[in-house]
């Protein structure tokens, strides 16, 4: 049997269902449907080698089974893993995804255009968190019934987006009580940017770990870079200046930077200072020492979007805030305080 002798009711008969809910299932409406029903029909699907004809669901749906995902700073190694989730929530729910790259606010207007352009029934955003971002032409085309679903992104409290947002405060405020609980007392962090929402939830997760073990948290135990190699290489030399037995990167490159500037001083990791970063790139397990960090769940945040999205599609007045959790994953740049006070 050829995929053009395929139809819908030939599906439906050999998984045993009706019609319309084959029709679901190919359309992504099978929120409320049984896992054994959906299993079902998707290996009828299978076992026929069937493949639903885009252009007639198109005009019968007036949707394109497409969802969106504008994605910024793809130079960053943490945001590349977000299309993986993405991408496994649209292949569960039939849906294709298309990608579009925006560095900065400007490329980022044209990419959403382009996606509405496109038709996508849905939009994920992934960009930075600027401190008050221009949100309307999300609320507008939320309006015009297309969902967007940003992640990391800060919305007002009167927004009609979803959003998927990280703890960023509580992970910080995990990786400086880790810290202390390990003897250290003279801890210094260094954040990104003071224009960007996670850089000012690390600090302040920080700071309340610092206060509740009575310990300095004012600028003298703050010191303000960005999330690159670079600054953290160069800051290094201030950073000892300081003399802190343990440091707080608020970013993976970042703590890459400073591990690197701490050798060029002539001083080890965690031997005389222990480091912990921010974020959980692949690479930081297999630098020497392997890093320390507190594991953003990019994929996962990925994942949880579309299935926003989807949802809104089906739900449009169901707005939802969904906040992941962080993890500390223990390597091996960190260790008991040696040096004596």
């Amino acid at each position: 049997m050829t995929n053009q002798r395929v139809t819908i009711r030939a599906v439906a008969n050999a998984a045993g269902v009706s019609v319309s809910t084959v029709s679901n299932v190919i359309s992504g409406r099978h929120q409320q449907m049984s896992p054994e029903t959906l299993a079902r029909v998707r290996d009828a699907m299978t076992e026929l080698d069937y493949q639903p004809n885009p252009v007639a669901r198109s005009l019968v749906t007036r949707r394109t089974a497409t969802i969106g995902l504008v994605m910024s700073d793809v130079r960053n190694p943490l945001y590349p893993p977000v299309t993986v989730g993405a991408e496994a929530a649209c292949r569960d729910a039939g849906y294709g995804l298309l990608l579009a790259t925006a560095a900065d606010p400007e490329s980022e207007l044209r990419a959403v255009e382009l996606m509405y352009a496109k038709r996508v029934d849905a939009l994920v955003v992934f960009s930075m968190a600027f401190v008050d971002p221009d949100n309307r032409r999300f609320e507008a085309l939320q309006n015009q019934g297309i969902p967007v679903v940003p992640i990391n992104r800060w919305l007002t409290d009167d927004s009609r987006l979803s959003v998927v947002w990280f703890d960023h405060e509580g992970g910080a405020y995990q990786a400086t009580r880790y810290l202390i609980e390990l003897g250290h007392r003279r801890i210094v962090h260094v954040t990104g940017p003071g224009d960007r929402l996670t850089a000012i939830y690390r600090r302040q997760g920080f700071e309340r770990a610092m206060r509740e073990a009575g310990l300095p948290a004012g600028p003298e135990s703050i010191v303000e870079g960005d999330f690159t190699f670079a600054t953290g290489e160069q800051l290094a030399p201030a950073l000892l200046k300081r003399k802190p037995t343990a440091i707080f990167a608020g970013g993976d490159a970042l703590a890459m930077g400073v591990l690197r500037g701490i050798r060029l001083q002539g001083r080890t990791v965690p031997e005389e200072i222990s480091l912990i970063a921010f974020g959980n790139p692949e690479f930081v397990r297999y630098t020497t020492p392997a890093v320390t960090t507190i594991d953003l769940p990019v994929s996962e945040a990925g994942r949880m979007a579309v299935e926003l999205a989807l949802h809104r599609l089906q739900y449009p007045e169901e707005r939802e805030v969904r906040t992941l959790s962080t993890q500390l994953l223990v390597r091996e740049s960190t260790a008991p305080l040696r040096i004596p006070l």
